[in-house]
């Protein structure tokens, strides 16, 4: 299989960027049709869970463009790198960010929405390089081409560890990037956002307030939207940084929250974890 994954990889590397995409769409529907049906029906839990009162026609035509959206982004995992080339992105306040950039530490707070590898392209079309702390695929085909894609981007993968916090912190203190995201599943919990359960410091959330509590850093939250088919819009929100003082760790969990979540709600329909369930954190 892995081998079989391999040799699509390099095939679809050769075809028009829109081809694979569509593709990729096409593929998604048909598992999640006909394979796979409990993606869509978990989807359609969530969104009632944080939208009861949405009409039922709009509640399928949200669980559908998320399945639309999920296999696209995989499918582009092999021609993600000829997308600026081919005009595909567009920026939204990148200036007051971008500033700042080598004046002092920056976080980036990246988040699954859209195509969110595309990230790591537009902040090399910017000039700004970037580490991220980033999960290691346990399936050693998705790791190799999850490699080889960011290295085309030269992006300083951290690992997700004491090793990779250290060396964020390290590069922060010398005015550097570093990217992280908060929306994140461990195991078979979902970290963040919290969705009304109680803070923890467990999370990238944690971390996040940690390293900008010990280095001063500006945070950044970055997002990728798909706009239609193989075209996307790059969101850079407002720098701002942690209130001064603090109650304490869970007090700033919360509040990097506050800074998320509005966001993942506002584009469900592109966010990636949209069929995993949202229990009390272990």
């Amino acid at each position: 299989m892995q081998a079989l994954e391999r040799v699509l990889h390099r095939l679809l590397r050769r075809l028009p960027i829109s081809f694979v995409s569509d593709l990729g769409a096409r593929l998604a529907w048909l598992k999640i049709r006909f394979i796979d049906p409990a993606v869509a029906r978990k989807a359609r839990a969530n969104i009632r869970r944080h939208f009861p009162d949405m009409p039922d026609a709009e509640v399928e035509k949200l669980v559908w463009r998320f399945v639309a959206n999920v296999g696209r982004l995989m499918a582009e995992f092999s021609v993600v790198d000829r997308f600026a080339a081919a005009d595909r992105m567009e920026f939204v306040g990148v200036e007051a960010p971008q500033a700042n950039v080598g004046k002092m530490p920056t976080i980036a707070l990246c988040l699954h929405l859209g195509n969110w590898e595309v990230l790591a392209s537009a902040m090399q079309m910017i000039g700004v390089p970037i580490a991220s702390i980033s999960e290691v695929p346990e399936n050693a085909a998705h790791r190799d081409i999850a490699e080889a894609t960011r290295g085309n981007f030269d992006v300083n993968v951290l690992t997700p560890d004491r090793n990779g916090a250290l060396r964020a912190l390290s590069i922060l203190k010398a005015n550097g990037v570093v990217a992280v995201f908060p929306d994140e599943k461990r195991g078979n919990t979902m970290m963040a956002p919290l969705f009304g359960r109680p803070p923890h410091i467990t999370g990238n959330l944690a971390l996040v307030a940690k390293l900008a509590r010990r280095t001063g850093a500006q945070l950044v939250v970055v997002y990728c939207e798909r706009l239609e088919d193989v075209r996307f819009r790059l969101h850079f929100e407002g720098p701002f940084h942690m209130p001064p003082g603090s109650d304490g760790p869970l007090s700033d969990v919360a509040f990097l929250n506050g800074q998320i979540e509005p966001i993942i709600l506002r584009h469900l329909d592109q966010w990636y974890y949209l069929d995993d369930a949202i229990g009390p954190i272990a």
